[in-house]
């Protein structure tokens, strides 16, 4: 089989095209069911999208302790398409770690959020048939692009005491913005808490400037600074308002304004910083080269390879789920590949090559059948050298991934002088059993030009996969030690069949903003543009 080749652009972030405008959600809850038996649930919500292809989790909001009324900062961004009907689903959790408990859902479209009067939409939450538990308040705004990044860090100066003789407030601020159309105020931040403290030194925080103002510098920020109350009844100290081009032009001191209370205190913006985010394609503009790698699962779960059932069978006329995602993806990506040579693993299996065999099994082998080269040139070298392999690994197990992603460190490692960033993509069909390791393996990455990219056939649910694309929060290793920036992108194949496109774009929409993310934590400005003769 030969395989044609599309020119394909990159999936990035684009903030609106002629095609979609993003926009942003924000939510709260009302009145939830408590959960809990000593204390109040502590609420979170999950976002979940379909286009049509089953639903996809787009993203969750951060945890509330002990609210049933929670006013949720992060927000979720939506491509709203007019034409298509994405239909919503949101659930409210009860967190407990790692483990959750539903408080209730409800589904309702993109179109129908966008379109509501004032942007605005109100919806019960039910948990098993018409059981009502709770209303979910969800608010959208159009995205304006903004590429500015800013830090802050505030202090309060002799604020007032709103807990009475024998206590002091315990203050936190926060931030709000006005929606699009002027009707409604949107919380953008919320610092922590300190308690019993009248001059408190908050932690610092970055927030974009799309976040904060919609990228209006003329646009008001609106700051709250409120007593915490344990039974979640705040009360307000003062409130001030600002701009940000008038932050950027040096206004650092705010009195804090309540009408029902007399020198409520001010706040002082101790740190403030604004830079310009670059972008991907200003790494690209600047010689960055992207460094494409893939591994293969050939562990026995998959099934023999001349068995229909196999997903390892070829099929006249149309590609088996790895092959798919080798296609998909290694298209777009070799783009942007220097030298276009790909080296190509497997794991989990025997290799029977002609010229390199044994009866051990191997968790990281190259496909060529040579033990000491394991590059391919192009698509057409990675679609053959699969093909070819499954004449000649025998399949086994179990399924380890630190070994793969130990090779993909040394890899990265060797490249960080070159402008060069790697991308290991990683297809399996089941569940991993070093997750430890693999976990360890990927922490230690974070300072290295590497995303990976792991992609799952089948119809397993791929539960650790879901942890390790830290959508449930930061990867800790055995040592307790976090992962700073996010460089995996977990998605299951099968919310994708017959559209490669949509399961190009979904993989891939990661990988521009963690490179970024990395030459920023890194301290790498984009070169200046490479010259072409």
């Amino acid at each position: 089989i030969r395989y044609i080749l599309r020119m394909v652009d990159f999936a990035g972030s684009p903030v609106a095209t002629d095609d979609f405008q993003r926009i942003e959600l924000f939510l709260a809850c009302r009145k939830l069911k408590d959960l809990d038996t000593f204390s109040k649930s502590d609420p979170r919500v999950a976002v979940y999208l379909d286009n049509g292809k089953g639903f996809t989790k787009i993203g969750a909001t951060e945890v509330i302790k002990n609210n049933l009324d929670p006013n949720f900062s992060d927000s979720i961004y939506v491509d709203y398409y007019f034409e298509v009907k994405q239909r919503l689903k949101f659930e409210v959790q009860d967190m407990d770690g790692e483990k959750y408990e539903l408080i209730g859902e409800t589904e309702t479209t993109v179109g129908a959020v966008a379109g509501a009067k004032n942007q605005t939409t109100i919806l019960d939450l039910h948990l098993k048939g018409n059981k009502t538990t709770g209303k979910i308040i969800i608010k959208a705004d159009r995205v304006k692009e903004s590429r500015q990044k800013i830090y802050m860090q505030w202090v309060g100066l002799k604020l007032a005491n709103v807990d009475g003789l024998f206590d002091k407030s315990d203050p936190f601020l926060r931030f709000l913005r006005k929606s699009g159309d002027g009707t409604d105020l949107l919380i953008t931040h919320q610092t922590e808490y300190i308690k019993d403290n009248l001059n408190p030194l908050w932690q610092g925080f970055s927030i974009t400037s799309q976040k904060l103002c919609n990228g209006d510098q003329d646009a008001p920020i609106i700051i709250e600074c409120w007593d915490w109350e344990k039974s979640q009844k705040f009360k307000l100290i003062g409130q001030t308002q600002t701009t940000l081009r008038d932050i950027v032009g040096g206004k650092r001191d705010f009195e804090l304004e309540n009408p029902k209370k007399k020198n409520p205190g001010h706040i002082r913006l101790n740190t403030f910083d604004i830079k310009e985010t670059p972008t991907f394609f200003d790494y690209i503009r600047g010689g960055e080269q992207l460094n494409f790698m893939c591994a293969v699962d050939f562990t026995g779960s998959n099934g023999i390879p001349t068995s229909s059932s196999s997903l390892h069978a070829l099929k006249t006329g149309s590609l088996n789920q790895y092959q798919q995602a080798l296609l998909s993806i290694g298209e777009i990506v070799l783009n942007y590949d220097y030298d276009k040579m790909v080296p190509m693993f497997g794991f989990g299996g025997k290799p029977k090559f002609p010229n390199f065999t044994t009866d051990k099994v191997l968790h990281c082998f190259p496909l060529t059948g040579n033990p000491t080269v394991a590059e391919v040139p192009g698509l057409q070298g990675i679609m053959d050298a699969y093909q070819n392999a499954l004449l000649h690994v025998e399949l086994s197990g179990p399924t380890f991934f630190a070994p793969i992603i130990t090779g993909a460190a040394q890899v990265a490692a060797a490249s960080m002088a070159n402008n060069v960033y790697t991308v290991l993509l990683i297809i399996t069909d089941g569940e991993i059993h070093d997750m430890k390791e693999t976990v360890d393996r990927i922490v230690d990455c974070q300072n290295l030009p590497l995303s990976i990219i792991i992609v799952g056939v089948g119809n397993e649910d791929f539960a650790a996969m879901r942890k390790l694309d830290c959508d449930e929060g930061k990867l800790s290793n055995s040592k307790g030690q976090q992962c700073q920036r996010d460089l995996v992108q977990f998605v299951p194949i099968k919310n994708f069949i017959g559209n490669p496109a949509a399961l190009a774009k979904e993989v891939l929409a990661e990988v521009p903003k963690q490179l970024v993310e990395y030459k920023m934590m890194m301290g790498k400005k984009p070169n200046p543009p490479v010259q072409h003769a």
